[in-house]
């Protein structure tokens, strides 16, 4: 038995009697008893709580976590001798184990978790010599049926369900089916008709094939291999769009397994019962569910030797299973929603029960990271309650091993108010291991000594882990934020801003309030469907806010500081009669506004029942930048709005009288200006994107061509818009990339007269030209999209995040990429001579710089020292005539 166990369970109020019933005996007679008992009293435990009822999912909340990145708890299993250990890199093992999650269960409860999802604990291609890679994450399985040596022993992981289980907690085990390891591929041609042809096995001796029958068999020159059929013999995926490629061909060079073979589904079957038996599993995580067959799932689930046959005769009668079907939805459209919720199967052929919600996701980062418009997350949370059979228990996140931290692209304001909305909405919520600690790096350690870390990441004190910790809280204590409906009540359509919604549940009604932009905005007349009167009790609110009041006709009204995030709760008092009645005001306008399209500044003019009074009209909600003027003697009034930005712009206008808290009925219209006051147009040399040395070289995964050289840019620019046109030698979209281009990244500095910023590039390893100083920086690639401020940069860091980011649009045909940047969304009125220097690199999904080394490798580039600029082409421009 582990003695680090022993430890534990001595301190268990399970054990407590036995410890008391030794305490007489002579000490070393007890030490042993003890000890003896202790054995016994675990094994037991392991027996008893091994299997446990399934509980209401809808009620959990997941922590999500890597094993070889969380907690080292042996280190004897660190290292096993194959140069597939190196914590201070993020391709090696790092030592994180299934003991070390054990020892931080305390923690992860104390956050608020109640289920803990670890990633795949299978046997794993230690590593990879054609990718230059380990398998530590899990999901390069050589045996489904076995624990990977560095994360400890099956009684460890027995241990770890019997602990959970002791909590009242549930264990969620990642599984894969898909593919196995980095096993073969084809150098040359690939011929359909002939599968041998050029048909290689990148492995030649220590772990050249999977251990377990029948997914050993990966040889297709073997005649034996080839008639058994595990695999599908394919190379690497070129087409997304085609669905014999989504099914059958390799995912990132993975041995693409063939799920339509019956003794692939039987083979599965029965590895997976075997952990829920063994182990106790309370549920699965599935990967990569969208490149395997629906008629697999319906198998595999659904036979009556199938995985819920199973739990159901383990007494697990809801055994969640849900899948990975990485898709987004365009803003407005639920294409993605469709191809996700199909891998749920139908009434006559069920699927999974449960999948991930990956459309929310992408619109959550765009929304509260990005800065569009909060109408788009409202029309995703709405579509997430439309489109799902069951909404309540499909998991949610903000961010996961395989993307972009929050953080690496959004303010810390911008993660609060993503974490606000993941714990008060309908789904489980799920929090990424880090998060409570701000981690901006996907995959770094929580332990001492792992990728990143030099001390432990486990800081209960930290602001993110108590603002995680009291709003799991509220979660838990009130139901209706886990059960209640889901209404839509407010959002903005120009941009970020107001987004308010409502949960009701059992006669009760929270109503949550968030302001995502970096100005205060008023509310006003939202209608909440609530008695007028109705008094609201604050469950929470980030700053300072004076608890509303449910005013006549039931509406809401309230003024939001920038980034304001409260969760408000309905009193079980029957409603008072309000003193605040309707205002005996009103403002009139000359002539409507509504539905009109402006190409010149407009006057806008009308009249106000009171004389001498402060009006002031809002644009899209924003009380910051309100102009404030006065009626005269009659009560007339005007203002100008002015027409100056690029580009067509939409806009909502309110006009505000706060001594008498009203506001007028909402204008709706567009200022469109076509002609910019600046245009720039720099050409840059075809082939130069070898680094300023010039003999720089690409990545040499076979997807990475010339997609980092630029051609040409033209920056045209009219009030506080911009708009930059960058033609490229090459665009692809190899990896399905949200933003349409892969392969490439760009990374921009705008340099602002009279305003002195930094000279380092952070994360680049260069400076900017002609000893200038940069202001704002913008970072652009296939997963990401965020701009950061000078402020707190370093060589190392990325200054202040900005929570608002450009436009991209891609056109492929024309081989052009264009960012449109709205500055006043973040403070920018002019971008007259500005200067602008334009990078390109590549980033990975996950969001770090890649490497630079003397020789290169799949995903590094060489011709390079590590230390040399992370630059293969750039183009310098001022903004400063027509031209």
């Amino acid at each position: 038995m582990n003695h680090k166990y022993l430890v534990a369970l001595l301190f268990s109020p399970f054990l407590i009697s036995v410890v008391t019933a030794c305490s007489a005996q002579k000490p070393q007679q007890a030490s042993e008893d003890v000890q003896n008992k202790v054995i016994s009293e675990n094994q037991t435990l392991n027996r008893e709580l091994r299997h446990v009822p399934s509980p209401q999912w809808q009620d959990q909340i997941i922590y999500f976590l890597m094993t070889d990145r969380f907690n080292d708890g042996d280190p004897t299993n660190n290292d096993m001798g194959r140069g597939e250990y190196d914590p201070s890199k993020e391709s090696h093992y790092n030592g994180g184990d299934i003991p070390g999650i054990t020892q931080k269960l305390d923690y992860i409860q104390d956050l608020g978790a109640t289920a803990v999802w670890l990633t795949p604990p299978v046997a794993n291609q230690w590593w990879s010599s054609d990718s230059e890679y380990s398998g530590y994450h899990g999901y390069w399985a050589r045996d489904f049926k076995k624990v990977d040596e560095h994360y400890g022993t099956l009684e460890d992981y027995k241990a770890l369900s019997a602990a959970l289980h002791q909590k009242g907690m549930y264990l969620i085990q990642d599984i894969v089916v898909n593919h196995s390891g980095i096993f073969f591929g084809y150098q040359g041609e690939y011929d359909p008709e002939d599968t041998a042809k050029n048909f290689v096995l990148l492995e030649q001796s220590f772990q050249a094939a999977p251990e377990m029958a029948p997914f050993n068999r990966v040889n297709r020159l073997n005649p034996e291999h080839a008639e058994a059929g595990i695999y599908n013999w394919t190379p690497g995926t070129s087409n997304y769009q085609s669905l014999e490629q989504q099914f059958t061909y390799q995912l990132g060079n993975l041995s693409d397994i063939n799920t339509k073979n019956p003794a692939v589904i039987a083979a599965f079957k029965d590895a997976y019962r075997w952990w829920m038996t063994e182990v106790g599993v309370d549920a699965f995580r599935i990967d990569t569910v969208k490149y395997v067959e629906h008629s697999f799932w319906q198998q595999f689930l659904h036979d009556q030797d199938g995985i819920y046959a199973q739990a159901e005769a383990l007494g697990k009668n809801h055994f969640l299973t849900f899948g990975e079907v990485f898709e987004a939805s365009k803003p407005f459209d639920t294409e993605g929603e469709s191809k996700v919720v199909s891998f749920l199967g139908s009434e006559d052929k069920p699927e999974l029960n449960s999948v991930i919600g990956f459309p929310l996701y992408f619109e959550i980062g765009s929304v509260l990271g990005e800065g569009k418009p909060t109408a788009q997350l409202a029309f995703r949370l709405q579509a997430f309650m439309e489109m799902y059979p069951d909404p309540y228990v499909i998991p949610n996140f903000i961010d996961n091993h395989d993307t972009k931290r929050f953080l690496a692209g959004a303010s810390e304001a911008a993660l609060k108010q993503a974490l606000a909305l993941l714990l008060t909405i309908p789904g489980i919520p799920v929090i990424y291991q880090g998060t409570e600690q701000g981690h901006q790096e996907s995959r770094q350690a929580m332990f001492a000594g792992g990728f990143l870390s030099e001390q432990d990441q486990f800081n209960r004190d930290s602001e993110l882990f108590r603002y995680i910790k009291a709003l799991a809280a509220i979660r838990k204590a009130h139901p209706i934020f886990s059960r209640g409906d889901l209404t839509l009540l407010a959002s903005n359509q120009s941009g970020p801003g107001v987004l308010v919604y409502k949960r009701q549940y059992q006669g009760q009604t929270a109503i949550i309030v968030l302001n995502s932009a970096d100005h205060a905005v008023l509310l006003y007349g939202v209608e909440t469907g609530l008695q007028a009167g109705t008094q609201l009790h604050s469950l929470y609110q980030n700053v300072a806010l004076t608890t509303p009041e449910i005013a006549a006709e039931g509406n809401l009204s309230m003024e939001l500081p920038a980034r304001a995030v409260a969760v408000y709760l309905s009193s079980d008092k029957p409603p008072q009669a309000s003193e605040n009645k309707a205002p005996q005001v009103s403002i009139h306008l000359d002539s409507s506004i509504d539905g009109k399209v402006f190409e010149q500044d407009i006057l806008v003019s009308g009249t106000f029942s009171e004389a001498d009074a402060t009006i002031k009209p809002i644009l899209n909600g924003n009380l910051d930048t309100a102009q404030r003027i006065k009626t005269d003697r009659q009560g007339r009034w005007q203002a100008v709005i002015p027409v100056r930005n690029l580009g067509k712009t939409q806009y909502e206008l309110q006009l505000y009288a706060p001594d008498h808290n009203f506001v007028s009925d909402t204008q709706r219209f567009a200022a469109s200006v076509s002609e910019p006051q600046v245009q720039v147009i720099v050409a840059d040399a075809k082939g130069d994107d070898r680094g300023e040395s010039g003999h720089y070289l690409r990545p040499q995964q076979k997807a990475s061509e010339q997609q980092m050289d630029i051609l040409q840019v033209d920056a045209q620019t009219a009030g506080a818009n911009l708009k930059l046109t960058l033609k490229m030698n090459q665009i692809s979209d190899y990896w399905l990339p949200s933003n349409g281009f892969d392969n490439t990244s760009f990374t921009l500095f705008f340099d602002f007269p009279e305003q002195e910023g930094a000279h380092t590039l952070p994360l680049l390893n260069a400076t900017m030209p002609e000893n200038r100083s940069w202001d704002l920086a913008h970072v652009a690639y296939g997963w990401g999209n965020y701009m950061y401020r000078s402020t707190h940069a370093s060589a190392n860091e990325m200054g202040q995040k900005v929570g608002i980011a450009p436009q991209v649009s891609v056109d492929k045909d024309r081989g052009e990429i264009s960012f449109f940047y709205r500055g006043e969304q973040f403070g920018v009125s002019d971008w007259q001579d500005v200067f602008i220097y334009l990078t390109t690199w590549d980033i990975s999904g996950e969001g770090a710089y890649r490497e630079l080394t003397p020789e290169g490798g799949e995903w590094q580039f060489g011709g390079g020292e590590h230390h040399d600029a992370k630059i293969m082409d750039s183009v310098k421009l001022q903004l400063s005539a027509l031209q």
